[in-house]
């Protein structure tokens, strides 16, 4: 499984510098204060030079204040930051103290840190030895949350323990989290790992655990390029996942789907293409698409929709160790990370539902005013109307005569009455106040947020319903024939030629020039 990092720039290796290599109180002269200046600079340029070579320059300031402390100002690219490093006299060891940091290291490290009065040596933050909290409690300002959703088994399900493999690790301003694929952990204890580019392990491992299901919140290691779980503290890691970068808040994406995965041996790239297209029409700008099963033929759009940068795809591992669907809240917890400070708004749907904002209006319009009429909403919850599909999706594709044939917008129209608020209900979320997404509405929010209910009149979901999968037509129909009499109704026609002209554009593209290659 691949999956793109955001590989940090500074690699540099900050390592300790004492004067003279010894330990004696610094009598200030002007010749002492300028061998100190001259020796950290000696310093400096002999471990920018032996460090990996990055993309910017480092320019070093030094001055000494009327206190006796000395000041080291560095510039990397546009960052500037200024450093006081303390040492105590009796220590000798690499520990360091320091007034003021950059940024990149996070708060929970920063937090306490006082300058001890006398000052024997300059230190420099060896940030790749930097001693995370033993305890992820100490390092996630919501943790008790997580203690005590395990003590309610908030969304705990009975699964037996599959083997420990993982999906991705994305790193926040104070913490990270790493998502896992292995059912059957919830609220063990585990032990976050992290590892430079160069694969050398940082530091000691910290312990947590695995809440939600399907993901482990960890202290944040500010020179982390991977990261690893286990379940004991010294067992050997053998699965690690590239760290993504969400330390910023700032949205590459406003409105992004989260597809639900794809599982079983049913052709797909059918209802794939006019989904994406659909969305697209909607105002969608990205796809966070999870693979479990996929047919070779359908496999082909997905890699051209990955090409063209419409999509990144996950793909999980191929052992049948549960049943297909329950493969879902997997990859509905692993898009919650990704899209947190990724995308400002996510959709969480299937590959047979296409949801509509209506009165001329897209979801990229609508989901912005709906999700700020009022500062808590965390969730804007969709109601649902079931489109009857009565024919299986075809195999291949042969141009038009598949299209109007089998393309399900164009060609189904039997529609059920709308369901109450909540039946069976997609949603759209800010990543940012979930703590706990389940397949149909949030089960756990960050503290002071909820939801709100889009009026059927605003926005809809049409879901284009298999009648034969699950046995659909003989079980759950009956309980919606409940809500009220079916009608025939259409995709909007003002969306329908454009729908099906991007749909027969892309398949054209990938599977007419795909039979032209081999003939």
């Amino acid at each position: 499984m691949l999956l793109n990092a955001a590989m940090r720039d500074d690699q540099t290796t900050y390592e300790r510098l004492s004067v003279n290599g010894k330990h004696p109180r610094i009598q200030w002269s002007y010749v002492g204060f300028g061998s100190i200046l001259f020796a950290g600079f000696l310093f400096l340029l002999f471990s920018y030079n032996a460090s990996p070579k990055a993309s910017y320059k480092i320019e070093v300031l030094s001055k000494l204040t009327k206190d006796g402390e000395v000041v080291i100002t560095r510039h990397l690219s546009s960052k500037k930051t200024t450093i006081t490093w303390h040492s105590d006299s009796s220590e000798d060891d690499d520990d360091a103290e320091m007034a003021s940091v950059d940024e990149d290291v996070p708060s929970w490290w920063r937090s306490g840190k006082k300058p001890i009065k006398t000052s024997t040596s300059v230190v420099m933050l060896a940030t790749k030895n930097l001693k995370l909290p033993e305890h992820a409690k100490e390092c996630v300002s919501f943790y008790n949350l997580l203690t005590d959703g395990v003590k309610a088994k908030t969304g705990k399900r009975d699964w037996p323990k599959t083997t420990l493999t993982l999906i991705g690790a994305y790193a926040y301003p104070d913490y990270s989290v790493v998502t896992i694929e292995a059912d059957g952990w919830y609220g063990q204890k585990v032990y976050c790992h992290y590892f430079d580019a160069n694969w050398d392990e940082l530091g000691s491992p910290v312990e947590s655990i695995v809440f939600p299901e399907f993901a482990v919140h960890c202290c944040r290691h500010p020179k982390a390029v991977y990261m690893g779980i286990t379940e004991s503290k010294d067992e050997e890691v053998s699965f690690v996942v590239p760290v993504l970068d969400r330390t910023v808040d700032n949205p590459k994406y406003n409105l992004s789907i989260c597809l639900a995965p794809m599982y079983g041996n049913e052709s797909k790239w059918l209802l794939l293409v006019e989904l994406i297209e659909h969305y697209k029409l909607q105002g969608v700008q990205h796809f966070y698409i999870y693979v479990k099963d996929i047919d070779d033929y359908s496999r082909l759009l997905i890699d051209d929709y990955e090409k063209s940068g419409d999509v990144e795809v996950v793909y999980f591992r191929k052992e049948q160790d549960r049943v297909g669907k329950e493969w879902q809240l997997v990859g509905v917890e692993d898009c919650l990370q990704r899209s947190r400070h990724h995308s400002r708004y996510a959709i969480f749907t299937d590959l047979d539902e296409r949801i509509l904002a209506l009165g001329n209006q897209t979801l990229a319009e609508y989901v912005p005013k709906a999700m700020t009429e009022k500062p808590n909403i965390g969730m804007l919850r969709f109601r649902t109307t079931w489109v009857l599909r009565t024919r299986k999706p075809p195999d291949i594709y042969e141009g038009v005569i598949t299209l109007k044939k089998h393309l399900p917008t164009l060609v189904f129209h039997n529609t059920s009455a709308v369901a109450p608020p909540g039946h069976t209900a997609k949603c759209v979320l800010d990543p940012r106040r979930v703590l706990l997404m389940w397949v149909h509405w949030v089960y756990l929010y960050f503290p002071g947020y909820n939801s709100v209910d889009a009026p059927p009149d605003k926005a809809i979901i049409r879901h284009y319903r298999d009648l034969i999968n699950d046995n659909w037509g003989k079980t759950w129909i009956h309980e919606v024939e409940g809500f009220g009499n079916f009608t025939m109704t259409d995709y909007p026609d003002n969306l329908m030629r454009r729908l099906y002209n991007n749909v027969k554009k892309r398949l054209d593209r990938v599977y007419r020039s795909q039979k032209t290659r081999h003939r």
